[in-house]
């Protein structure tokens, strides 16, 4: 998750604006939003990633993870569509929504994956030094960490 936390935020829209300015080209489209399309499909290619790093990291991760992290991050992508500060708003909502539905019997991944999302948000879009974003950086990923490592306590039978 650590490698997530640095390669998402500067890869993913690099990758997203690439892979739509090439289907454009491809498909001669004189239709304006193109950069609105990037960052959507730059939003997908980042929850791509993270989801796909989800699924080797963690044995409860399934398939699914995959395709709601990818929702997820086409969410942020598109609140930065539409208004780029919106996304220090929106990757943390997306994150706890999509920690939700990976998740539901953890109650700790939820609110870790909000927090990890907001930190990274806060990293990739306000001005802080190299060094203050990247503490945020590893900071998010061990709180992803944290997140994911809760098992829930064995139920007892109840002798009633």
């Amino acid at each position: 998750m650590v490698v997530a936390a640095f390669v998402v935020p500067q890869g993913a829209p690099l990758l997203g604006m690439d892979v739509t300015a090439r289907l454009w080209n491809a498909l001669r489209l004189t239709a304006p939003f193109l950069s609105q399309v990037g960052d959507v499909v730059a939003g997908a290619a980042g929850g791509l990633v993270v989801g796909a790093l989800q699924a080797l990291s963690s044995r409860s991760a399934r398939g699914r993870w995959v395709r709601i992290a990818v929702l997820a991050g086409a969410a942020v992508g598109a609140a930065h569509a539409l208004y780029a500060p919106l996304t220090i708003v929106a990757a943390p909502v997306a994150g706890a929504m999509a920690g939700l539905f990976q998740a539901p019997l953890n109650p700790r991944w939820p609110r870790a994956q909000a927090l990890a999302a907001a930190w990274v948000a806060l990293a990739a879009m306000l001005p802080f030094p190299r060094w203050v974003a990247a503490a945020f950086l590893v900071g998010a990923a061990l709180i992803s960490t944290w997140g994911i490592s809760y098992s829930p306590s064995p139920q007892v039978p109840s002798v009633r």
